[in-house]
Protein backbone atom coordinates (compact mmCIF):
# COMPACT_ATOMS: atom_id res chain seq x y z
CA UNK A 1 0.00 0.00 0.00
CA UNK A 2 1.33 3.49 -0.80
CA UNK A 3 2.02 5.96 1.97
CA UNK A 4 2.22 9.74 2.03
CA UNK A 5 4.07 11.43 4.88
CA UNK A 6 4.03 8.15 6.80
CA UNK A 7 0.29 7.55 6.48
CA UNK A 8 -1.08 4.66 4.35
CA UNK A 9 -3.17 5.78 1.36
CA UNK A 10 -6.25 3.79 0.35
CA UNK A 11 -7.69 6.08 -2.33
CA UNK A 12 -6.09 8.10 -5.12
CA UNK A 13 -8.21 10.88 -6.63
CA UNK A 14 -6.76 12.23 -9.88
CA UNK A 15 -7.70 15.76 -10.92
CA UNK A 16 -7.44 15.97 -14.70
CA UNK A 17 -9.51 18.64 -16.44
CA UNK A 18 -7.15 19.62 -19.26
CA UNK A 19 -7.29 18.75 -22.97
CA UNK A 20 -8.30 15.33 -24.29
CA UNK A 21 -4.69 14.50 -25.15
CA UNK A 22 -3.61 15.15 -21.56
CA UNK A 23 -6.40 12.91 -20.30
CA UNK A 24 -5.14 10.08 -22.49
CA UNK A 25 -1.53 10.59 -21.40
CA UNK A 26 -2.66 10.48 -17.76
CA UNK A 27 -3.71 6.84 -18.26
CA UNK A 28 -0.04 5.79 -18.11
CA UNK A 29 0.21 6.86 -14.46
CA UNK A 30 -3.25 5.54 -13.65
CA UNK A 31 -2.43 2.08 -14.97
CA UNK A 32 0.97 2.14 -13.27
CA UNK A 33 -0.69 2.92 -9.92
CA UNK A 34 -3.14 0.05 -10.42
CA UNK A 35 -0.25 -2.30 -11.21
CA UNK A 36 1.73 -1.17 -8.16
CA UNK A 37 -1.21 -1.22 -5.73
CA UNK A 38 -4.11 -3.37 -7.02
CA UNK A 39 -6.15 -2.84 -3.84
CA UNK A 40 -5.97 0.97 -3.93
CA UNK A 41 -9.10 2.59 -5.32
CA UNK A 42 -8.64 5.19 -8.07
CA UNK A 43 -11.06 7.98 -8.91
CA UNK A 44 -10.78 10.97 -11.22
CA UNK A 45 -12.26 14.47 -11.15
CA UNK A 46 -12.68 15.41 -14.80
CA UNK A 47 -14.74 17.10 -17.50
CA UNK A 48 -17.65 15.57 -19.45
CA UNK A 49 -15.17 14.47 -22.12
CA UNK A 50 -12.99 12.89 -19.43
CA UNK A 51 -15.94 11.01 -17.94
CA UNK A 52 -16.46 9.42 -21.37
CA UNK A 53 -12.77 8.66 -21.89
CA UNK A 54 -12.28 7.03 -18.48
CA UNK A 55 -15.59 5.14 -18.45
CA UNK A 56 -15.03 1.36 -18.32
CA UNK A 57 -11.24 1.73 -18.10
CA UNK A 58 -10.03 -1.02 -15.73
CA UNK A 59 -7.78 1.27 -13.68
CA UNK A 60 -10.51 3.80 -12.77
CA UNK A 61 -13.19 2.92 -10.21
CA UNK A 62 -15.15 6.17 -10.09
CA UNK A 63 -15.47 9.51 -11.90
CA UNK A 64 -16.51 12.89 -10.51
CA UNK A 65 -17.85 15.37 -13.07
CA UNK A 66 -16.48 18.90 -13.10
CA UNK A 67 -18.57 20.79 -15.68
CA UNK A 68 -16.24 23.78 -15.74
CA UNK A 69 -17.58 25.22 -19.00
CA UNK A 70 -21.30 24.91 -18.28
CA UNK A 71 -23.14 27.61 -16.33
CA UNK A 72 -21.63 29.15 -13.21
CA UNK A 73 -18.03 28.15 -12.54
CA UNK A 74 -18.56 28.69 -8.81
CA UNK A 75 -21.60 26.39 -8.85
CA UNK A 76 -19.57 23.76 -10.70
CA UNK A 77 -16.76 24.03 -8.15
CA UNK A 78 -19.16 23.67 -5.24
CA UNK A 79 -20.99 20.75 -6.83
CA UNK A 80 -17.82 18.81 -7.64
CA UNK A 81 -16.08 19.45 -4.31
CA UNK A 82 -19.29 18.61 -2.46
CA UNK A 83 -19.61 15.29 -4.29
CA UNK A 84 -16.01 14.40 -3.41
CA UNK A 85 -16.50 15.34 0.25
CA UNK A 86 -19.70 13.27 0.45
CA UNK A 87 -17.88 10.30 -1.10
CA UNK A 88 -14.97 10.77 1.34
CA UNK A 89 -17.36 10.73 4.29
CA UNK A 90 -18.79 7.39 3.15
CA UNK A 91 -15.43 5.65 2.86
CA UNK A 92 -14.76 2.74 5.24
CA UNK A 93 -13.17 3.56 8.58
CA UNK A 94 -9.41 3.92 8.32
CA UNK A 95 -9.49 5.08 4.69
CA UNK A 96 -7.20 7.89 3.57
CA UNK A 97 -7.72 9.63 0.23
CA UNK A 98 -5.25 11.91 -1.56
CA UNK A 99 -5.74 14.28 -4.51
CA UNK A 100 -3.21 13.97 -7.35
CA UNK A 101 -3.57 17.29 -9.16
CA UNK A 102 -2.27 16.79 -12.69
CA UNK A 103 -3.77 20.00 -14.08
CA UNK A 104 -2.12 23.13 -12.76
CA UNK A 105 -4.85 25.70 -13.41
CA UNK A 106 -6.45 28.20 -11.02
CA UNK A 107 -9.79 26.36 -11.08
CA UNK A 108 -8.18 22.96 -10.51
CA UNK A 109 -6.29 24.32 -7.52
CA UNK A 110 -9.48 25.79 -6.13
CA UNK A 111 -11.48 22.57 -6.47
CA UNK A 112 -8.56 20.68 -4.86
CA UNK A 113 -8.71 23.01 -1.87
CA UNK A 114 -12.47 22.72 -1.58
CA UNK A 115 -12.39 18.92 -1.31
CA UNK A 116 -10.52 19.16 1.99
CA UNK A 117 -8.18 16.32 1.00
CA UNK A 118 -4.36 16.30 1.07
CA UNK A 119 -2.89 17.19 -2.33
CA UNK A 120 0.13 16.11 -4.34
CA UNK A 121 0.84 18.63 -7.09
CA UNK A 122 3.59 20.48 -8.93
CA UNK A 123 5.84 23.02 -7.30
CA UNK A 124 4.80 25.67 -9.84
CA UNK A 125 1.13 25.08 -8.95
CA UNK A 126 1.88 26.00 -5.34
CA UNK A 127 2.26 29.63 -6.42
CA UNK A 128 -1.52 29.72 -6.65
CA UNK A 129 -2.51 31.03 -3.19
CA UNK A 130 -5.55 28.82 -2.60
CA UNK A 131 -3.69 26.01 -0.87
CA UNK A 132 -3.26 28.01 2.33
CA UNK A 133 -2.04 25.83 5.22
CA UNK A 134 -3.42 22.58 3.88
CA UNK A 135 -1.35 19.42 3.59
CA UNK A 136 0.37 19.78 0.20
CA UNK A 137 3.21 17.66 -1.18
CA UNK A 138 5.11 19.27 -4.06
CA UNK A 139 6.96 17.58 -6.91
CA UNK A 140 9.05 19.03 -9.72
CA UNK A 141 7.58 19.05 -13.22
CA UNK A 142 10.79 17.91 -14.94
CA UNK A 143 10.63 19.52 -18.37
CA UNK A 144 12.95 17.21 -20.37
CA UNK A 145 10.58 14.30 -19.67
CA UNK A 146 7.53 13.39 -21.72
CA UNK A 147 4.22 14.60 -20.31
CA UNK A 148 3.34 11.01 -19.36
CA UNK A 149 6.33 10.97 -17.02
CA UNK A 150 5.65 14.47 -15.71
CA UNK A 151 2.16 13.35 -14.71
CA UNK A 152 3.59 10.14 -13.28
CA UNK A 153 5.92 12.15 -11.03
CA UNK A 154 2.89 12.72 -8.80
CA UNK A 155 3.27 9.06 -7.78
CA UNK A 156 6.90 9.45 -6.72
CA UNK A 157 6.14 10.73 -3.17
CA UNK A 158 3.94 7.65 -2.75
CA UNK A 159 6.82 5.29 -3.45
CA UNK A 160 6.87 4.59 -7.20
CA UNK A 161 10.37 4.67 -8.67
CA UNK A 162 11.27 7.17 -11.36
CA UNK A 163 12.43 4.32 -13.60
CA UNK A 164 8.92 2.84 -13.64
CA UNK A 165 7.34 6.27 -14.13
CA UNK A 166 9.47 7.05 -17.19
CA UNK A 167 8.80 3.62 -18.70
CA UNK A 168 4.98 3.82 -18.36
CA UNK A 169 2.91 4.28 -21.51
CA UNK A 170 -0.70 5.42 -22.00
CA UNK A 171 -3.33 2.76 -22.60
CA UNK A 172 -7.02 2.77 -23.41
CA UNK A 173 -9.07 -0.41 -23.46
CA UNK A 174 -11.75 -0.64 -26.15
CA UNK A 175 -15.16 -1.56 -24.72
CA UNK A 176 -16.13 -5.21 -24.95
CA UNK A 177 -17.95 -6.40 -28.04
CA UNK A 178 -18.22 -4.64 -31.37
CA UNK A 179 -18.60 -0.89 -30.93
CA UNK A 180 -21.04 1.19 -32.92
CA UNK A 181 -18.22 2.72 -34.93
CA UNK A 182 -16.78 -0.62 -36.07
CA UNK A 183 -20.28 -1.82 -36.94
CA UNK A 184 -20.76 1.27 -39.09
CA UNK A 185 -17.68 0.59 -41.23
CA UNK A 186 -18.33 -0.72 -44.70
CA UNK A 187 -17.62 -4.43 -45.37
CA UNK A 188 -14.84 -3.38 -47.77
CA UNK A 189 -13.26 -1.27 -45.04
CA UNK A 190 -13.35 -4.04 -42.46
CA UNK A 191 -11.80 -6.49 -44.92
CA UNK A 192 -8.98 -4.28 -46.14
CA UNK A 193 -5.37 -5.20 -45.45
CA UNK A 194 -4.01 -1.71 -44.77
CA UNK A 195 -6.01 1.05 -43.06
CA UNK A 196 -4.30 4.43 -42.86
CA UNK A 197 -5.78 7.16 -40.67
CA UNK A 198 -5.17 10.80 -41.54
CA UNK A 199 -6.04 13.28 -38.77
CA UNK A 200 -5.50 16.75 -40.28
CA UNK A 201 -6.99 18.90 -37.54
CA UNK A 202 -5.97 20.68 -34.35
CA UNK A 203 -7.52 23.29 -32.10
CA UNK A 204 -4.44 25.45 -32.78
CA UNK A 205 -4.02 26.87 -36.29
CA UNK A 206 -0.23 26.70 -36.46
CA UNK A 207 -0.29 23.02 -35.50
CA UNK A 208 -2.14 22.16 -38.72
CA UNK A 209 -0.15 21.02 -41.75
CA UNK A 210 -1.53 22.35 -45.03
CA UNK A 211 -4.80 20.65 -46.14
CA UNK A 212 -3.70 20.42 -49.78
CA UNK A 213 -0.59 18.53 -48.68
CA UNK A 214 -2.63 16.08 -46.65
CA UNK A 215 -4.69 15.52 -49.82
CA UNK A 216 -1.60 14.95 -51.97
CA UNK A 217 -0.28 12.61 -49.29
CA UNK A 218 -3.51 10.61 -49.47
CA UNK A 219 -3.23 10.32 -53.25
CA UNK A 220 0.37 9.12 -53.00
CA UNK A 221 -0.42 6.58 -50.28
CA UNK A 222 -3.25 5.07 -52.32
CA UNK A 223 -0.92 4.85 -55.32
CA UNK A 224 1.99 3.33 -53.39
CA UNK A 225 0.24 0.95 -50.98
CA UNK A 226 -1.79 -1.75 -52.78
CA UNK A 227 -5.25 -2.24 -51.32
CA UNK A 228 -4.87 0.62 -48.84
CA UNK A 229 -7.79 2.67 -47.58
CA UNK A 230 -7.62 6.18 -46.15
CA UNK A 231 -9.77 7.04 -43.12
CA UNK A 232 -10.10 10.74 -42.30
CA UNK A 233 -10.75 11.39 -38.62
CA UNK A 234 -11.57 14.50 -36.65
CA UNK A 235 -14.03 16.34 -34.44
CA UNK A 236 -17.34 17.79 -35.69
CA UNK A 237 -15.58 21.17 -36.04
CA UNK A 238 -13.02 19.52 -38.32
CA UNK A 239 -15.60 17.87 -40.59
CA UNK A 240 -15.44 20.64 -43.27
CA UNK A 241 -11.63 20.35 -43.34
CA UNK A 242 -11.83 16.58 -43.81
CA UNK A 243 -14.54 16.94 -46.46
CA UNK A 244 -12.30 19.28 -48.46
CA UNK A 245 -9.39 16.83 -48.22
CA UNK A 246 -11.66 13.93 -49.19
CA UNK A 247 -12.75 15.80 -52.34
CA UNK A 248 -9.16 16.57 -53.31
CA UNK A 249 -8.05 12.94 -52.90
CA UNK A 250 -10.90 12.00 -55.17
CA UNK A 251 -10.94 8.20 -54.88
CA UNK A 252 -14.20 7.92 -52.92
CA UNK A 253 -14.15 4.11 -53.12
CA UNK A 254 -10.96 4.00 -51.04
CA UNK A 255 -11.49 7.01 -48.75
CA UNK A 256 -13.78 7.15 -45.71
CA UNK A 257 -14.51 10.38 -43.89
CA UNK A 258 -15.45 9.73 -40.26
CA UNK A 259 -14.88 13.29 -39.02
CA UNK A 260 -17.76 14.34 -36.80
CA UNK A 261 -19.24 10.85 -36.95
CA UNK A 262 -17.26 9.23 -34.13
CA UNK A 263 -18.07 9.32 -30.42
CA UNK A 264 -15.22 9.63 -27.91
CA UNK A 265 -16.15 6.27 -26.40
CA UNK A 266 -15.59 4.56 -29.76
CA UNK A 267 -12.17 6.02 -30.56
CA UNK A 268 -10.04 3.32 -28.86
CA UNK A 269 -11.87 0.67 -30.89
CA UNK A 270 -11.59 2.71 -34.08
CA UNK A 271 -7.89 3.48 -33.70
CA UNK A 272 -7.12 -0.17 -32.98
CA UNK A 273 -8.31 -0.97 -36.54
CA UNK A 274 -5.62 1.23 -38.11
CA UNK A 275 -2.25 0.09 -39.42
CA UNK A 276 -0.86 3.63 -39.47
CA UNK A 277 -1.90 7.02 -38.06
CA UNK A 278 -0.66 10.27 -39.61
CA UNK A 279 -1.47 13.31 -37.50
CA UNK A 280 -0.45 16.76 -36.38
CA UNK A 281 0.71 17.43 -32.82
CA UNK A 282 -2.75 16.69 -31.45
CA UNK A 283 -4.80 14.12 -29.53
CA UNK A 284 -4.92 11.48 -32.35
CA UNK A 285 -1.21 10.88 -31.70
CA UNK A 286 -2.07 10.02 -28.10
CA UNK A 287 -4.99 7.78 -29.09
CA UNK A 288 -2.58 5.96 -31.39
CA UNK A 289 -0.11 5.58 -28.53
CA UNK A 290 -2.84 4.27 -26.22
CA UNK A 291 -3.55 1.37 -28.60
CA UNK A 292 0.07 1.19 -29.87
CA UNK A 293 -0.51 1.88 -33.57
CA UNK A 294 2.48 3.08 -35.69
CA UNK A 295 2.37 6.88 -35.83
CA UNK A 296 3.73 9.72 -37.94
CA UNK A 297 3.43 12.99 -36.02
CA UNK A 298 3.93 16.31 -37.82
CA UNK A 299 5.23 19.23 -35.76
CA UNK A 300 4.95 22.87 -36.84
CA UNK A 301 4.90 25.70 -34.30
CA UNK A 302 5.57 23.30 -31.41
CA UNK A 303 8.42 20.84 -30.88
CA UNK A 304 8.67 17.28 -29.49
CA UNK A 305 10.84 18.56 -26.63
CA UNK A 306 7.70 20.10 -25.10
CA UNK A 307 6.85 16.53 -24.07
CA UNK A 308 4.00 15.56 -26.38
CA UNK A 309 5.74 13.47 -29.02
CA UNK A 310 4.49 10.08 -30.24
CA UNK A 311 4.76 7.13 -27.85
CA UNK A 312 3.72 4.19 -30.02
CA UNK A 313 6.50 1.61 -30.09
CA UNK A 314 7.00 2.41 -33.80
CA UNK A 315 6.81 6.08 -34.74
CA UNK A 316 8.36 8.88 -36.74
CA UNK A 317 8.48 12.63 -36.16
CA UNK A 318 8.42 14.97 -39.16
CA UNK A 319 9.34 18.62 -38.69
CA UNK A 320 10.92 21.52 -40.56
CA UNK A 321 14.60 22.30 -40.38
CA UNK A 322 15.94 24.80 -37.89
CA UNK A 323 13.99 28.06 -37.72
CA UNK A 324 14.88 30.88 -35.33
CA UNK A 325 11.18 31.57 -34.68
CA UNK A 326 10.30 27.99 -33.71
CA UNK A 327 8.81 27.17 -31.25
CA UNK A 328 6.74 30.33 -31.00
CA UNK A 329 4.52 29.34 -28.03
CA UNK A 330 3.54 26.42 -25.82
CA UNK A 331 0.49 25.49 -27.90
CA UNK A 332 1.12 27.27 -31.19
CA UNK A 333 -0.94 30.39 -31.98
CA UNK A 334 -3.82 30.41 -34.45
CA UNK A 335 -1.81 32.42 -37.01
CA UNK A 336 1.95 32.52 -37.66
CA UNK A 337 3.33 35.60 -35.85
CA UNK A 338 5.95 36.04 -38.59
CA UNK A 339 3.46 35.73 -41.44
CA UNK A 340 5.42 33.09 -43.38
CA UNK A 341 4.30 29.84 -41.66
CA UNK A 342 7.53 28.17 -42.71
CA UNK A 343 7.37 25.66 -39.85
CA UNK A 344 4.63 23.87 -41.82
CA UNK A 345 5.23 25.09 -45.37
CA UNK A 346 8.80 23.77 -45.28
CA UNK A 347 7.54 20.21 -44.65
CA UNK A 348 7.21 18.46 -48.01
CA UNK A 349 4.70 15.75 -48.85
CA UNK A 350 7.62 13.47 -49.67
CA UNK A 351 8.95 13.71 -46.10
CA UNK A 352 5.68 12.57 -44.56
CA UNK A 353 5.15 9.93 -47.25
CA UNK A 354 8.60 8.45 -46.67
CA UNK A 355 8.00 8.29 -42.91
CA UNK A 356 4.67 6.54 -43.39
CA UNK A 357 5.95 4.03 -45.94
CA UNK A 358 8.90 3.26 -43.68
CA UNK A 359 6.54 2.34 -40.85
CA UNK A 360 4.29 0.27 -43.11
CA UNK A 361 7.26 -1.69 -44.42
Amino acid sequence: MPALNGRPVTDLVWLQTSFIGDMILNTAAMELARHEWPAVRQSVITTPAGVTIYHDQPFIDRTFLFAKRKGSVWAALQSTAGAVRAWRDRLPAGSHAVILQAHKSFRSSLVSRMTGLPVVTYRETARIPFFGKREVTLVDRVMPFHETARIGMLLEPLGVTREKIVAARPRLVAPGGQSSITRSLSPESRATGTRIAIAPGSVWGTKRWLPERFARLGVELLARVPGARIVLTGSPDEAPLCEAIERKIGDRARVENLAGKTALKDLPALFSTFDLVITNDSSPAHYAAAVNVPTVEIFGATIPAFGFGPLASRHRVVEAGRLDCRPCSDHGPQVCPQGHFRCMKDIAVEQVLEAGLNLLS
